[in-house]
């Protein structure tokens, strides 16, 4: 398969001398009135503008990612209204308003690219950091929309949607390098080529390669004896990535694919692993493909029709030596397959109806663990099945400034014993030019994974049925927005979330007997001017509520989230400074004590301006050198130091 995905991204241009493409909407430059009238297909599959969307869009861009250096869809993420990161120095972990799970891997937000999900099928996860699929120079903006989607998306859309949509050729328009370097021996280059022929044909294809040391040495208190280093795991924090990234336009057609492989070292002796072993590490491959037909029918309606072939591939050493010195390897295989038709239509006065079948065959679903020396078999499980969604949605034009949206959605999944039907309500107020007003209500479901199914019996010899996963969302939302580029957002939410799978306090079983509340506002100002200044600021409050703990504030929460963003052109717009303000408040850990709140500036500087063809930038992330700390859930300690300052250097050529 990896051998067939880069053989049809090298045959990709040659192809594309036949092809005909639509134009791609070049969004680095838009201000606030333009992004408001671009089409979010993520936020309905209707192809709605982000003012007239039943949700509180947010979206980044291309230049957006340019001016404030963002170095991965985590870094992206962590500038986002509501949205923050954490770490556990081997995978990265997106909360959203104050909602974050231990070992949940993303699994409760949908990630997709160009619409396509992204999420495996054996933990559902969601992957954020170097592997993610795409470089960020190949996207062209992301779009976060929060709250459950289950009337389009279903499961996964539980606490939200990531969708991030690719650049097109001739947004490259030629052959490209890129090359950088970074702190901690850190080194990246990119090698990409994009173009639109005269006949509109549109091609795009990418490779790039990230290799890091890492931190040298990296101190961990919890370890502090002469048996174990002092402390000091060394040479523990290497991490290597590769990416393929190819798509085509042909008339009607899209033609995509991509593929990441990763390799981690993992420095934090995770699951009792011996402290400072170099033979500790995980290692993940995905890939997919995607064909796409979309067709306007009439001047009123539009067809679109996809199929999709996707994988993914983790293995992990863990070295023990509890009953001798050995190595656990944990093996997990899956592959699914399947496509999606979709029909939208305005044909009857006042009514723009959407109608959609989804399907995805679980080919695989294969989990594997065994120690050698002597060998023997711990986990041996392959599951397999199918899903089947269906959903319509209907916006109802009740008065020429009143739509009233009303979706539904029924979804068949192997994974569980019963059919899911989940509504979303969306009231949609617009009483002047540039004001709107939305209330919104969705629900949705999280089935349990393929690991979730294979805890109980892998840990403790019983497999109990496990449930689904509820939420029902609430939100009032006020948008105003001025001819100057003024933007002005407010939004009140409201979470309920049921048969959570935890730990059962009673058996130790995974058992469906979570719930919690999420309260919250959000408030979110953004000015940009046709100069190329920018000014934005947001603030999140969230209380989250472990209401099975007679409601106390639940561990990993931030109540208090501050983000302040600003760019500014200097020496006649010769270069651009972009810097980036993330407050993150208090947090309660897992182990009952308190995680301080921590301020991160980011700063970077940008110019395209030296030579022709050429764009230069130079970042200072954690520019005051703030040693700041994420929440980690282990036996032997429950916070974990982050780096201190580093910087970046990147150099790009455009031919």
């Amino acid at each position: 398969m990896r051998a067939l995905i880069v053989l049809g991204m090298l045959l990709m241009p040659l192809a594309a001398a036949q092809a005909v493409s639509e134009a791609s909407e070049d969004l680095t430059e838009l201000s606030i009135e333009q992004l408001l009238n671009v089409e979010i297909i993520s936020a309905s599959r209707l192809g709605q503008k982000a003012s007239q969307a039943p949700s509180s869009v947010s979206i980044l861009t291309a230049n957006d990612i340019r001016t404030f250096g963002w170095r991965t869809l985590a870094d992206a993420l962590n500038s986002m209204r509501g949205l923050f990161i954490s770490n556990d120095r081997n995978y990265s972990f997106v909360g959203v308003r104050g909602f974050i799970q231990s070992g949940d891997y993303n699994s409760r937000v949908l990630f997709m690219i160009d619409g396509q999900r992204m999420n495996e099928n054996i933990f559902d996860s969601g992957n954020i950091g170097q592997e993610f699929m795409l470089d960020m120079d190949l996207v062209e903006r992301i779009e976060f929309i929060p709250g459950s989607g289950s009337t389009i998306y279903g499961a996964n859309a539980f606490l939200g949607l990531i969708n991030v949509v690719t650049k097109k050729g001739k947004a490259i328009n030629g052959a490209q390098i890129a090359g950088e370097v970074g702190s901690f021996d850190t080194y990246k280059g990119r090698v990409s080529y994009g173009k639109q022929f005269d006949n509109g044909t549109d091609v795009l294809v990418s490779a790039s390669h990230y290799d890091t040391q890492g931190v040298e040495n990296l101190y961990f208190p919890a370890f502090d004896d002469p048996s174990t280093n002092n402390g000091i795991a060394q040479n523990m924090d290497t991490e290597r990535a590769d990416r393929l990234f190819g798509r085509m336009q042909f008339e009607e057609f899209t033609l995509s694919g991509g593929f990441v492989d990763r390799y981690k070292r993992v420095p934090t002796a995770a699951f009792g692993a011996i402290f400072n072993d170099p033979r500790s590490h995980t290692y993940d491959r995905q890939f997919f493909t995607n064909l796409k037909y979309q067709k306007a029918l009439s001047a009123k309606t539009s067809f679109m029709a996809k199929g999709f072939y996707q994988g993914y591939d983790y293995m992990a050493e863990d070295p023990f030596n509890d009953f001798g010195n050995y190595i656990y390897h944990d093996q997990t295989s899956g592959r699914w397959w399947g496509g999606e038709a979709q029909l939208t239509t305005s044909i009857f006065d006042g009514h723009r109806l959407l109608f959609g079948l989804e399907y995805q065959y679980d080919q695989t679903q294969r989990q594997f663990g065994y120690v050698t020396d002597p060998y023997q078999i711990y986990q041996d499980s392959d599951l397999s099945g199918h899903r089947v969604e269906l959903y319509a949605q209907d916006d109802i034009q009740l008065l020429d400034n009143l739509v009233f949206s009303a979706g539904l959605r029924l979804d068949q999944t192997h994974m569980l014993k019963r059919l899911q039907l989940n509504p979303r309500l969306g009231l949609i107020w617009d009483p002047l030019e540039n004001t709107t007003f939305k209330l919104l209500y969705s629900s949705t479901f999280r089935a349990p994974h393929a690991w979730n199914l294979d805890y109980n019996k892998y840990y403790y010899g019983v497999s109990p049925e496990l449930r689904e996963e509820q939420i029902r969302s609430y939100e009032a939302i006020a948008e105003w927005h001025s001819n100057a580029g003024l933007k002005l957002l407010v939004s009140l939410f409201y979470n309920d979330i049921t048969e959570l799978l935890k730990a059962n306090p009673d058996t130790a079983l995974l058992d469906n007997v979570g719930k919690y509340h999420a309260y919250g506002a959000e408030w979110e100002a953004e000015k940009r001017w046709d100069s190329g200044r920018m000014f934005k600021a947001s603030y999140t409050y969230s209380l989250f509520t472990n209401e099975g703990k007679h409601g106390v504030w639940a561990y990993g929460s931030p109540q208090n989230i501050f983000k302040l963003h600003y760019a500014e052109p200097l020496f006649d717009d010769f270069v651009r400074l972009g810097v980036e303000n993330i407050y993150i408040g208090d947090r309660k850990t897992f182990q009952g004590g308190e995680a301080d709140a921590y301020n991160l500036v980011n700063l970077n500087l940008s110019t395209d301006r030296l030579l022709r063809g050429m764009d230069v930038s130079f970042g200072v992330y954690n520019l005051f050198d703030s040693h700041y700390e994420m929440l980690i859930n282990s036996d032997r300690f429950d916070l974990l130091q982050m780096n201190g300052r580093e910087f970046r250097l990147k150099l790009q050529l455009t031919f």
